[in-house]
């Protein structure tokens, strides 16, 4: 159990008898009194440093009242500037005596009481001034608009002025739109603590702790802008007690490392520059984790403290709080560092392993399609419900939410087809019993989604009368505004919609080469818009195109055949496809106009792929991994791979994240190392 802070200032009373009865004349003319010498000494005792009044000189007892009761009622009082008071001429007797220490303004600080009998010899006394007098407010400004959160809470905690008291809520006052909350109270005056976490939804993304000292009658203003992405450099920690006489302190990493790597374990010191000047008695250090208590060390001596703790991805503080066993003495030292993903460029770092907390109701039929501007859309059809998801603070928040109430088939979606440069968004669901698709659009700034008008299509496209059997896949074509969406249906149809006059609309039908590639799996279009890949599930080869000035498909071709029917097929930039089965991946050389030609197979199984079309693709395997691969040219390259707890049902890529669908029904986000 750590000991009671304590703030005080000692007086020591010299009793000098002058003289006895009949040894000084003085005293014979007058027996039964004799003369009170104060002598008013200060102790150095360690105090707050981080948040104080702003004029600090405030705190120093500069001035002192002494003021006494004693037999027969007889009182005193005294002022002084010095650190010498005498009284003369005191009845000798029981005297209770109270002392109180002032600041330049006469602002009563801190007091004590003692009483004790006042003899005719010399007997020294000491009071400790152990109470302090009175109280101030405190107000704290808080400001997160310099972070990536989107909705942002802010919670704030109080302990003192005994350390050892269970810390309380306080009330905040939060300005979304200043991205600035404050927090004030009226406090009796000592040394207190205050425990400040900010929360993106209900993800924490940064916390502190820091030292508040109250004084009499003066108001405590301070401010704090939380700062991502940026490395802190050490802090310094600042004491000051009763007297002013300061004690300053360290807080650094061992080493002073140029950068922190995810995963790896540094040592953070809090030390003293000049040891041994340092009264250490009963001194302690609580050690804080992004505002969450992680350890203490007690008695803390001359060669300071330090705490080893493993690097996680992200911006984080940690805070030292400092205090000994006098009132008023607690202090704070903060230290923030950025932590980098470790690994090769190009491979993807896990960020949060449960980043869709603030999505509902997710499960094994989640939906999670990209959206411009790095975002994700996300459709729960269990509660009929779909997302506009930003990343932010390590996680998926929520921006933007629809129901039923809004569209009354998500219910019922099967598919979500969208691009990361596209701003329109394809939806098929079975609604009514009959297969339907909806165009939606996509609004970047605002985060919202709105039907295309005329643009929902139930059962079949009425200018073609035919009915939709069931759709399976779709292909994105943004340089040209083109989306092919495939039914599955005996008719091998694909429906061609043009983004015209700043809308979408129907542009006609697109036919299979053949009756077995009607049953489409996958689709994609190459990254400079000319040429078009679908493989069937009915054949082992796949079927490639090139896109002509109106977006009908010409030079059909088949590929060299694989070892079994390809389910997902993906461009890895202009001269090279991927496509891939249970018996794994294999490259093929782009041939325009001409046959696609297998170039190297790699050994990995698959549960999904994503491909950012240039440099980099990411296969979730069967064993619950996220493999990436590096391509140059024709060549692909293994990287490194993250296993995670539960297998990944399906990945999304949109900007810099890689959101995973797991099997337990939560989503893990990934960032790919720049």
């Amino acid at each position: 159990m750590k000991k009671k802070n304590a703030f005080s200032l000692q007086i020591l009373l010299l009793l000098v008898a002058l003289a006895l009865a009949g040894n000084l004349v003085s005293c014979a003319e007058n027996p039964g009194t004799t003369t009170m010498r104060l002598i008013l000494s200060t102790e150095a005792a360690d105090g707050s440093r981080t948040i104080m009044p702003q004029d600090s000189t405030l705190l120093d007892v500069t001035k002192y009242t002494v003021s006494g009761t004693g037999p027969n009622g007889k009182t005193f009082t005294r002022n002084s500037d010095s650190s010498s008071v005498e009284i003369e001429g005191l009845t000798i007797g029981e005297w209770t005596v109270t002392a109180k220490g002032l600041n330049r303004e006469g602002t009563e600080l801190v007091s004590g009481t003692m009483t004790f009998r006042l003899m005719a010899t010399t007997t020294p006394q000491t009071i400790v001034l152990n109470t302090l007098i009175g109280t101030g407010s405190f107000s704290f400004a808080l400001d997160w608009s310099l972070c990536d959160v989107a909705d942002p809470n802010l919670e704030v905690y109080l302990t003192g002025p005994d350390m050892n008291t269970d810390e309380v809520p306080l009330d905040v006052t939060v300005n979304r739109e200043t991205k600035v909350a404050t927090v004030g109270e009226s406090l009796s005056a000592g040394s207190y603590r205050i425990r400040v976490i900010l929360k993106d939804g209900q993800q924490q993304v940064a916390g502190l702790v820091e030292a508040l000292r109250i004084s009499n009658g003066m108001t405590t203003s301070a401010s704090h802008t939380f700062l991502f992405n940026e490395l802190g450099p050490s802090s310094l920690m600042y004491f000051r007690d009763a007297t002013g006489t300061p004690l300053r302190g360290n807080l650094s990493a061992s080493g002073n490392p140029e950068s922190f790597l995810d995963g790896l374990q540094y040592t953070y010191v809090f030390s003293f520059p000049e040891p041994e000047k340092v009264d250490t008695e009963g001194l302690s250090i609580d050690w804080y984790y992004d505002g969450n208590r992680i350890g203490e060390t007690e008695n803390l001596d001359r060669t300071g403290s330090s705490i080893t703790l493993e690097a996680e991805y992200g911006v984080h503080r940690i805070d030292a709080v400092v205090f000994n066993k006098l009132l008023g003495s607690t202090g704070s030292a903060a230290y923030t560092y950025s932590v980098v993903p470790n690994g090769m460029v190009g491979e993807m770092a896990l960020v949060n392993g449960s980043a869709g907390t603030s999505i509902s109701n997710v499960d094994g039929q989640t939906l999670i399609s990209p959206l411009p501007g790095g975002k994700f859309l996300v459709v729960t059809p269990n509660s009929a419900r779909m997302s506009v998801c930003t990343v932010s603070s390590r996680a998926l928040q929520v921006a933007k939410s629809y129901d039923a109430v809004n569209f009354h088939w998500l219910g019922s979606t099967t598919h979500v087809f969208s691009d990361e440069e596209m701003e329109f968004i394809v939806m098929t669901d079975n609604y009514g019993g009959t297969q339907n698709f909806t165009c939606l659009r996509f609004n970047p700034a605002a985060n919202t989604i709105e039907p295309v008008a005329g643009m929902r299509f139930e059962g079949r496209v009425p200018a073609y009368g035919l009915p939709f059997t069931n759709f399976t896949a779709a292909a994105m074509d943004p340089v040209n505004g083109y989306i092919y969406l495939s039914d599955a249906g005996s008719l091998g149809l694909d429906y061609l919609l043009k983004v015209s006059g700043g809308t979408l609309t129907t542009g006609g039908t697109v036919a299979k080469k053949g009756s077995a590639y009607y049953n489409v799996s996958d689709m994609d279009t190459s990254p400079d818009g000319y040429q078009i890949v679908s493989t069937g599930l009915a054949s082992t080869k796949f079927v490639s195109a090139t896109i002509n000035d109106v977006g009908s498909l010409v030079s059909m071709t088949e590929s060299d055949a694989a070892d079994s029917a390809n389910t997902k097929i993906r461009f890895l930039n202009n001269q090279t496809v991927l496509a891939a089965n249970s018996s794994g991946l294999t490259t093929y050389k782009v041939v325009s106009g001409g046959k696609y030609t297998k170039y190297k197979q790699v050994g990995i199984s698959m549960n999904d792929i994503a491909a950012d079309g240039a440099a980099f693709f990411y296969v979730a395997d069967n064993s619950n991994r996220l493999v990436s691969f590096s391509v140059s040219g024709y060549e692909v390259t293994q990287l490194g791979c993250t296993t995670l707890d539960h297998p990944i049902l399906r990945i999304c890529l949109s900007g810099g994240h890689l959101a995973a669908l797991l099997s337990d029904s939560t989503i893990a986000l990934f960032e790919v190392i720049q």
